[in-house]
């Protein structure tokens, strides 16, 4: 017979399941409920563990780890609002399809709904934004028990990283006492060897399905454009895209965050400039797509959304779980891997498209590439200095753009590179909230030089993260682009209301962000120039630890830049009709 803790024998039978999986990084923050699983993860050798004090940013990093391996970390967290605090970052991994196992601490069913210290209805919580969630009560060792726990913890992580990628939640209800030497049950030995063994009868790992030849008739006569949004798109898909886009003279519309922008494989019909484009009036003259294919997520660019809602295009939605991008709910869906559905394509008798609206597109994207360094150039706006930077990033860095304008000014302005650079972004809810967390864990995950290009908002949101930073001395590179406040509002209608505009909207911090990194023993650099960022990119590059590389730039510059570069874009297409 065996003298053992209940809640110690579920939380092992639970991590030894995982760990058989691959999945071997935990996020935990401190709190006495969870003790069980804190005590068997801290003792587990395969398991990398990150102790982080704030729930929230604890879970951004452990999205951060997952987003930068496509394997999910775990968290663990107490109960009562603590829990709340995961919300965000698990409705992000929702939203983007990042694989996250997320483990709650709770009090007994039986405490719920009496007034119970720090107990509040964990069952469900997450439902709205989760693929899978159980609330588990660790009941007496038993055959019949064991095989249903391992029943449910195997299908959610089945779920979880298989069938219907995203966030998962178990929420276990633990009663005192926790602690490994206080015993609550005597069980035969043949229980933990049975436990074993239905252990490694469950765990039967599945390779993804490819769901292609399930799909029904398919027919189409031409494919007028193709667009690329955020997608994980391996070296065959690009190059049979390349292949497709020549034989029947495609244009490519290709997102900043679709990796193909920054690449050193080369798409001959890719037009990285279409926004530009797409906002000109009069380019449907040009230009008027009839059906459109698109891969991976949504795109950034707004104007891209209306032009193919003006010119009533017919879409096709590609990936590999069936989902939605299309908020006019009019285009048709086919889940399928991308590259089983080019080659698909490839092999099909359709029309070419015409060849020489290509090649006036082309000439547009490549006009378009000239107007910008007489527009950007030797002009200490965000847009030099991104351009700059691009230049400047080691190939195979990883770097994550912050929302709002960051992310947008990527997309619109920054020329391609050939280096091979993975953009990254929290874009499923497209939050401010997290990035510096969400950065670390990546940054923690990559033997690659990381960086974080977001704005002073942003920053001031998640600056807790620099102690994890810190703690967990991760080389994280911030370029903090300081225009002091939520400057994208200034881009909306509501700015011509300047009274209630500059109130409520302007945010301005007025924060000294040297103190805020001296606080936390980070090093910062200040750049007020285009001369000062030149010399700091340097310092940047050769440190081996985190620095913040903060950058002051005048708003109003950057918006008649904007503007005049929106202009000779306009007057290039007058041109090109006329």
């Amino acid at each position: 017979m065996l003298k053992i803790n209940r809640n110690i024998f579920w939380s092992n039978l639970f991590i030894d399941f995982l760990t058989s999986y691959g999945i071997k990084s935990a996020c935990i923050s401190p709190g006495y409920r969870s003790t069980p699983l804190t005590y068997v993860v801290s003792t587990n050798k395969l398991i990398r563990s990150f102790p982080i004090i704030d729930e929230r940013s604890s879970a951004f990093f452990a999205l951060g780890l997952s987003k930068s391996s496509n394997s999910p970390a775990f968290l663990i967290s107490t109960s009562g609002t603590a829990v709340a605090e995961l919300y965000p970052a698990i409705i992000e991994a929702y939203q983007s399809r990042i694989p996250l196992i997320v483990c709650t601490a709770d009090r007994p069913a039986r405490l719920r709904n009496t007034g119970s210290n720090q107990t509040i209805n964990q069952k469900g919580i997450f439902d709205n934004h989760i693929n899978f969630s159980a609330d588990i009560s660790l009941l007496e060792i038993n055959k019949t028990n064991i095989k249903k726990f391992l029943s449910i913890i195997s299908k959610g992580i089945q779920i979880c990283i298989l069938n219907n990628m995203g966030p998962v939640h178990f929420n276990f209800q633990f009663d005192k006492p926790f602690e490994p030497d206080a015993y609550t049950d005597i069980i035969p030995l043949s229980a933990v060897g049975y436990s074993l063994k239905i252990l490694n009868n469950v765990i039967e790992k599945e390779s993804k399905s490819h769901l292609f030849n399930k799909l029904p008739k398919f027919n189409v006569d031409k494919i007028d454009l193709i667009t690329i949004g955020a997608g994980n798109f391996q070296n065959d898909f690009i190059k049979t895209l390349n292949r497709f886009s020549l034989k029947y003279n495609v244009p490519i519309f290709a997102d900043i965050t679709s990796g193909l922008r920054n690449n050193n494989l080369k798409l001959e019909n890719l037009i990285s400039n279409y926004d530009s484009l797409l906002k000109a009036p009069g380019i449907e003259k040009i230009f008027k797509p009839k059906n459109v294919l698109h891969f991976g997520r949504n795109i950034t660019s707004s104007a891209m959304e209306d032009f193919l809602v003006k010119n009533k295009s017919k879409r096709i939605i590609v990936n590999e779980f069936g989902d939605r991008f299309d908020s006019t709910k009019k285009g048709r869906i086919i889940k399928s891997q991308p590259l089983d559905f080019i080659e698909f394509l490839s092999a099909k008798n359709i029309k070419e498209y015409s060849t020489n609206t290509l090649s006036t597109l082309l000439e547009l994207n490549s006009e378009v590439e000239k107007i910008k360094p007489k527009v950007f150039s030797n002009r200490f706006t965000e847009i030099e200095v991104f351009n700059y930077l691009t230049k400047i990033f080691p190939d195979d860095s990883s770097v994550l753009l912050g929302n709002s304008l960051p992310i947008r000014d990527f997309d619109f302005y920054v020329s391609n590179s050939n280096k091979k650079l993975k953009i990254l972004s929290n874009r499923g809810a497209s939050g401010i909230d997290g990035l510096i967390s969400t950065a670390a864990g990546i940054c923690k995950n990559s033997k690659k030089p990381t960086y974080l290009i977001l704005g002073d908002l942003s920053f001031y949101y998640d600056i807790n993260a620099l102690l994890t930073i810190k703690k967990f001395d991760t080389p994280l590179k911030i370029i903090l682009i300081n225009n002091n406040g939520g400057r994208i509002f200034e881009y909306l209608p509501i700015s011509k209301y300047k009274n209630i505009f500059d109130k409520f909207f302007i945010t301005p911090t007025n924060l000294n962000f040297r103190k805020i990194a001296e606080a936390f023993s980070i090093q910062h650099l200040l750049c007020n120039s285009l001369k000062e960022l030149t010399r700091n990119i340097n310092l940047l590059k050769k440190s081996k630890s985190s620095v913040i590389l903060e950058v002051k730039v005048n708003n109003f510059l950057t918006n008649s830049v904007k503007k005049q570069f929106s202009q000779e874009v306009n007057k290039l297409i007058t041109k090109k009709m006329s």
